[in-house]
């Protein structure tokens, strides 16, 4: 009944912190954090309160990558410094269109096709003139100068934070036997970050942040009754609400025509007439056009492996708001020697979002392509692709993307429904052996979208909510040929179907209803009074053996639905390759455009006929399973807990957890790289990144041949071949010469298109499907793990625990986003990413045994204490990919299944990143075999020796040998230590004053380490370190 209380501010900045390893300088910073609280009777006895309030506001630096740029002379066109152009120009009038690039070259007449790079620029001399204008104008905006040596660049960019947040609880007596509590919660949190790292999906150097301003609430009212004295029932009501109406909002935003204005005339011809918008009246719609308005769209994400990004983040804004209600009871029961619990949980989700994913588009520059000016790299004789290139930034300025994608923006309402239900038991059998044990049973509805706009991939289903009409406006209409319907053209979407059309529910998957989660444990102390058992266990009451085992489930989680969202019908989603810089839906080819369906949100009536054809290539990044089973675990325990003073427990635990069915990404329509090799052989031009290109020919008798698909399905669809495995029907060895044709080699490329006949395939060349991406439960962990701790209670003054773990986690997919080998999932068996072999942490609290002293003396010494935590852990894995496409599967999600090979003799060694290592391809180990001259090293700060793995001796249509991850990038060594001095001010009041280092030694430790090899000489390069020595300070007053 009396009135308690405190206030406090935490507070840092610059003066006292340290610089980081990667900073030129100290970072900004400054942070205050403040709050109070207040807790007292409202009602003597009968109603109390308790408040708290806090709020911080922060500004800080933040660190970026050291990041490739260009050097001065390469931003002029001169090359001169970098070994010479290997590839060639397949497709001339890439140049010979581009205004004053042939009067620049001294040329009179026009190049021609197949002419090598080094003949129409020596020296390595590309005129301005000669450049993608609209690659130059954002270069000239957007890619800093060089800040370190002449061609890495580092910001130091300033974020800010500020947050309010308050608590209120009541407790109320009804009556001796019932109590009422209520409690609400509010937060409102402002973020503005530099870097807009979610996903991985942003750029790395200064100008495209993000900002995040949310309002999270939550209310619980809960009634206690208690039942006579031996039960007791709680009944619980609980509002979440997570209101988000800017989250990771760009703070560069703008037309994407606009993207090019801010340069002047003098440095470059584009404006927003012609900055991502086509100038040639035969390919009109080329462009970039999200019609989405300046606040939604911006500049197209654009990504130089091994160098700059820049523009907003592709993953694009979330703009939502969730509520969750949630209702419970709980009643509990003791009947002798057992303590009964029985209880239920019913909760209904509402979650209204629009997802803006990729809206402005994304551009990779990988290499590889058929007009790869291919700058240091090599020419393989067999395929005629570049590898090995170590500088991309040829490929930008002269506007050779490898790849682009486009997605589009559209709401989603998900509901969910779940109903949780237990019953357990706590069964005394012995005062010293406890058995407790109970069943729980889950049931969640599939998260399901209110407006039904979503869809899914169901083989040979037609859709009837949404069927397939080819308007006579169409290029692909033909009367005179018979051309007159979707079928017929080749291009109607045979398996999207969507919410509606048979067998298909609003939560595309079906109920699991057999989600039992059974629960037992032990707990043991022996009680042995004399003899070894009693020196063992140290005497009755002195040891505790508890053991246990679980099932525990785990529903899909909300993020999960975004994959499904703005997808055919109701958006564009795409991913096209080879095409030009400017105008992305032309091919460098300059012949072939694709559909370019982006025009704002897409809201079409269900039961009316769609023209599907302006979808193509249809790439479905959320697909779900038709009878999926929930993800769950099997959880078990073995602990004994010794006493070995009155004050001191040692703990020895066998900790672990077989994860069952978990979710991971698949895709259900790669490339068939036999196919592509066949296609090699015939000398078609196939080659990474080309699964959705068109293919005729003929095919020489007696010549065998793999094929994507073959005719014979119903309704005159056709057969999808398996990549491995395949059916003789699949692999044709004709004896007479036959005419083949195909549009795409993945399985569902062109459902109607038939290989011997050309019936069927689009005429255009533009397939159906590209990837199609699932969601399913087809991944598996394992972890196992020794722990022991070392406890000390409070006594004497002093505290402390001390832990260690010994564990290994194992799966083939850490996250729902990790894509899976598309043969063989069970390929992707590795180290977890979260993997953390080794781990100590130690905690300690000690008052310093200082001599009590009186008076003004007493206020100064007395009440020091000192605490801290000490982490030593091993370092996590490191994912190791490429993303070259080596494997021919044109597959490409959050990852890629392409992994590179140990190079020959090597292994893998992990490398202090204080200390500089040759980049990839340099240095004496650098050569593929022993006899290849060594290269001149350039120096990086490195997690490993990159020269461990290579591409080179990767084949065309496989996967290499190196593991999808690999132990361990660098580990942890932080001290963090705090002194303290408690003062009492009077009878009621006492101040605390807290000094806080954090990292307090000024330990550099590593993050982010880059495993991917595509990314030239930064792979195996360390790009961040996390904090160096930052200084708190804090005050408090209680009462």
């Amino acid at each position: 009944n009396d009135f308690h209380g405190s206030t406090y501010e935490f507070f840092r900045n610059r003066s006292l912190n340290a610089r980081g390893f990667f900073d030129t300088q100290k970072l900004d910073y400054l942070q205050n954090q403040f709050g109070a609280t207040l807790g007292g009777p409202i009602k003597r006895d009968k109603t109390f309160f308790f408040a708290s309030y806090e709020g911080n506001r922060i500004r800080r630096g933040t660190s970026g990558d050291s990041v490739a740029v260009p050097t001065d002379a390469e931003r002029t066109g001169d090359f001169s410094a970098d070994p010479s152009f290997n590839g060639t120009l397949a497709n001339a009038n890439l140049l010979n269109n581009r205004p004053g690039c042939l009067t620049a070259l001294g040329l009179n007449s026009p190049i021609q096709d197949g002419t090598a790079y080094s003949a129409i620029f020596p020296n390595n001399m590309i005129p301005q003139s000669c450049m993608d204008q609209t690659s130059l104008a954002l270069l000239e905006e957007f890619v800093p100068h060089a800040n370190i040596g002449d061609s890495f660049f580092q910001g130091v960019p300033l974020g800010h934070e500020r947050g309010n947040q308050f608590t209120v609880k009541i407790d109320h007596e009804l009556t001796p036997k019932q109590h009422l509590t209520g409690y609400y919660y509010f937060t409102q949190h402002y973020l503005a970050k530099p870097f807009a790292r979610f996903q991985a999906g942003g750029a790395n150097v200064p100008g495209f942040g993000d900002l995040t301003d949310e309002r999270i609430q939550q209310l619980n009212v809960s009634h206690t009754w208690t039942l006579g004295t031996t039960a007791v029932n709680e009944i619980r009501f609980t509002l979440f609400r997570e209101g988000q109406g800017t989250f990771l909002h760009p703070q560069h935003t703008n037309l994407v025509q606009d993207s090019c204005t801010l340069i002047p005339t003098s440095v470059t011809s584009v404006n927003s007439s012609n900055c991502f918008t086509s100038t040639d009246p035969n390919f009109p719609d080329t462009g970039i056009h999200p019609k989405l308005g300046a606040n939604r769209e911006g500049v197209p994400f654009v990504n130089i492996s091994g160098g700059f990004n820049i523009g907003n983040n592709f993953e694009g804004e979330l703009p939502q708001i969730g509520n969750t209600y949630q209702w419970s009871d709980n009643f509990s029961k003791t009947l002798g020697r057992h303590d009964l619990k029985f209880g239920g949980d019913i909760r209904y989700q509402r979650f209204d979002q629009t997802l803006y994913f990729d809206v402005s588009g994304q551009y990779f520059y990988f290499g590889g392509g058929p007009n790869d000016p291919c700058l240091g790299g090599s020419i393989d004789p067999a395929s005629g692709i570049c590898t090995g290139e170590a500088n991309l930034f040829p490929n930008y300025f002269l506007g050779l993307p490898d790849e682009y994608g486009q997605g589009s923006a559209q709401e989603e309402l998900v509901r969910s429904k779940a109903v949780y239900l237990y019953g357990q038991d706590s069964w005394r059998i012995k005062p010293n052996l406890t058995l407790n044990y109970g069943l729980r049973w889950e049931l969640t509805t599939p998260l399901a979208d209110a407006g039904r706009k979503v869809q899914t991939f169901r083989p040979g289903q037609f859709s009837t909510i949404y069927p397939c009409t080819l308007p006579q406006t169409s290029p692909l209409f033909d009367q005179a040929n018979g051309i007159t319907d979707c079928n017929t053209a080749g291009v109607t979407p045979v398996g999207l179907v969507v919410p509606g059309d048979k067998g298909i529910p609003n939560g595309l998957s079906q109920t699991y209803y057999k989600s039992f989660a059974p629960r037992i444990g032990l707990a043991w102390s022996p009680n042995a009074k004399d003899g070894f058992l009693s020196k063992l266990f140290g005497g009755a009451g002195k040891t505790s053996i508890r053991s246990g085992f679980g099932i525990f489930y785990n529903p899909v989680e909300q993020l999960v639905l975004e994959q499904f969202s703005a997808e055919p019908p109701f958006g564009g989603s795409t991913f096209v390759f080879n095409t030009q810089f400017n105008t992305p839906f032309l091919g460098q080819d300059g012949q072939g455009s694709f559909p370019n369906p982006f025009n704002g949100i897409l809201n079409p009536p269900r039961g009316q006929p769609q023209d599907w054809e302006i979808f193509r290539p249809i790439l479905l990044f959320g697909q779900a399973a038709k009878n999926p089973r929930t993800q769950y675990a099997e959880q078990y325990n073995l602990t004994i807990q010794r006493e070995l003073a009155k004050d001191l427990v040692l703990q020895l635990a066998y900790v672990g957890r077989q994860g069952h069915r978990l979710l991971a990404s698949q895709d259900l329509n790669p490339g068939n790289p036999q196919t592509c090799l066949d296609l090699i052989n015939l000398g078609q031009g196939c080659g990474p990144f080309l699964a959705d290109s068109p293919y005729s020919f003929t095919l020489p008798a007696g010549q065998t041949f793999h094929l994507p698909y073959i005719p014979g399905g119903p309704n005159g669809t056709n057969i999808p071949c398996p990549i491995a495995n395949a059916p003789a029907a699949c692999v044709i060895t004709p004896t007479t010469d036959t005419s083949i044709t195909l549009v795409g080699t993945r399985p569902y490329s062109s459902p109607f298109c038939d290989p011997f006949t050309g019936s069927g395939c689009p005429s255009d060349g533009v397939d159906v499907f590209s990837d199609i991406f699932t969601q399913n439960t087809i991944s598996n962990s394992s972890y196992n793990a020794f722990q022991t701790s070392l406890e000390k209670r409070f006594s004497n003054g002093l505290q402390f625990e001390a832990a260690y773990t010994f564990g290994k986690s194992i799966d083939n997919a850490s996250t729902f986003e990790s894509l899976v080998d598309p043969v063989n999932p069970r390929r992707n068996r590795a180290l977890s990413l979260y993997d953390a072999r080794h781990r100590f942490v130690l905690s300690y609290y000690w008052e310093l045994p200082v001599p009590r002293y009186e008076g003004f003396k007493g206020k100064a010494l007395n009440g020091w204490a000192l605490s801290g935590i000490t982490t030593f852990q091993s370092g996590f894995p490191i994912r190791i990919t490429e993303q070259d496409d080596i494997e021919l599967q044109s597959s490409f999600d959050f990852e890629t299944p392409g992994q590179p090979n140990f190079s020959p003799g090597a292994t893998f060694r992990r490398i202090d990143p204080r200390k500089s290592t040759c980049a990839l391809g340099t240095g004496p180990t650098a050569g593929v075999n022993a006899t290849d001259p060594p290269t001149p090293c350039v120096p990086i700060n490195a997690a490993f020796d990159p020269n461990t793995f290579t591409e080179a001796t990767v084949g065309l249509g496989t996967i290499g040998n190196a593991p999808r991850t690999i132990c361990c990038g660098p580990g942890i060594n932080n001290w963090e230590i705090a002194f303290l001095k408690v003062t009492p001010v009077s009878e009621r009041f006492k101040l605390e004053f807290r000094g806080e280092l954090f990292n307090a030694f000024n330990h550099s430790q590593f993050a982010f380490v880059d495993g991917n090899i595509t990314d030239g000489q930064d792979f195996g390069r360390v790009k961040r370190a996390r904090d160096p020595r930052l200084v708190q300070f804090a005050l408090k007053l209680s009462f």
